[in-house]
């Protein structure tokens, strides 16, 4: 294999499949990125055993062929190299000869054939987004995925996909964000999968530079493609609970506000909350709005009215400020809403005003005060 490529494209076609190469792992083939040469094309592919990542870009070949290079050492030169004109060369020992106009470097490789195979062909069930819908999905979604390995169904977001809708679940026993848009013409097949955290990790990271996302979907794998990047990955297995079982139908009392001053209301009081639980306590009344937190081992205590319109029966709900506050942070707009039923009851946060298409719902579990 030999061929010429400029610094910057390359190390861009690097960097983004090192993202999924293992830290640790006992396939120490992992640790490498197989590039392969075929024309002016050269396909770089990197893979945890569960996920690949597969880009392309666009070099001057010289002579085809493939090898495994080490992820770190090459991306490490790369960002040394600004701006600098590459020529790459396998030698006969399967090593990666890499010389610039100063300059020579030797990293050693290995033989291509110890490499995994990405599965080729695509499934027939194909769902199409703009790359900011798909943004705004995993945003406001992928915050509530358990991290839990004892719940493996928890561990991804559910994408279900009925005859008319979208919806994308994700839950971790405390808080579950539960998101329904309605589905495109093209919209494929019903069909529903749990795609793993980690995976939807990888995507966002390179979702910035694109303009759209083919989602190919089967039961046992999912495949995400944009302009210049495929993303291939095992699903995970096991069933997801019955979500809609727990979200209440009704709950009477309804709380208002704004967003932005709520959550600043909430950080400062949480500094004063107990650091095992971050207790903090929503005062509810049609007179009052207030947030309290207190640490008994310590003797701190905190809290502040804040602005907004209660409309429901007096209620003291206490919530983990962390929880509290992850939900608001991806809340979309300036005003939210939290219809309430009893202090022990799950609250149920929506927007004040839902997007077009859009159904947004978390739910937020309380922690029982004393």
């Amino acid at each position: 294999m030999k061929f010429k490529v400029a610094q910057e494209p390359f190390l861009q076609g690097v960097a983004k499949v090192s993202g999924v190469v293992p830290s640790r792992t006992p396939l120490t083939f992992l640790y490498n990125i197989h590039a392969e040469l075929k024309g002016n094309t050269l396909t770089l592919t990197a893979s945890d055993g569960d996920v690949f990542l597969i880009t392309s870009i666009e070099v001057e070949g010289q002579k085809d062929g493939s090898v495994l290079v080490p992820a770190r050492p090459l991306q490490d030169l790369l960002k040394e190299l600004p701006g600098a004109e590459i020529e790459l060369e396998i030698s006969p020992e399967q090593h990666l000869l890499l010389s610039t106009a100063k300059g020579q470097f030797t990293i050693p490789g290995e033989d291509s054939s110890r490499y995994p195979s990405a599965p080729q062909e695509k499934p027939d069930n194909k769902i199409q987004f703009s790359a900011d819908d798909l943004k705004k999905i995993l945003d406001q979604t992928t915050f509530a995925v358990s991290h839990d390995e004892l719940r493996p169904a928890l561990t991804g977001l559910l994408l279900q996909f009925t005859e008319d809708e979208l919806r994308s679940v994700a839950t971790d026993g405390h808080r579950l964000v539960k998101l329904v848009k309605n589905k495109p013409a093209d919209g494929g097949e019903a069909i529903e999968v749990i795609v793993p955290l980690r995976t939807l990790n990888l995507l966002q990271r390179n979702l910035e530079y694109s303009k759209s996302v083919e989602v190919f979907l089967a039961t046992n794998r999912v495949v995400f493609t944009t302009e210049d990047l495929t993303i291939t990955s095992k699903v995970v297995e096991g069933k997801f609970p019955a979500y809609d079982a727990v979200i209440p139908k009704e709950n009477p009392n309804l709380l208002s506000f704004d967003i932005v001053p709520f959550m600043a209301a909430v950080r400062r009081v949480s500094i004063f909350a107990n650091q095992i639980n971050r207790l903090v306590v929503i005062s509810l009344s049609p007179e009052e709005i207030k947030v309290s937190a207190e640490d008994p081992d310590s003797g701190r205590k905190g809290q502040e009215s804040v602005e907004g319109i209660y409309d429901g029966d007096p209620i003291d709900i206490g919530y983990n400020a962390q929880y509290l506050l992850e939900a608001l942070r991806h809340m979309p707009g300036g005003k939210a809403q939290i219809k309430l039923g009893s202090a022990t009851s799950a609250g149920v946060m929506t927007p004040e005003k839902q997007d077009q298409g859009t159904d947004l719902l978390m739910l937020l579990m309380p922690i029982r005060l004393q």
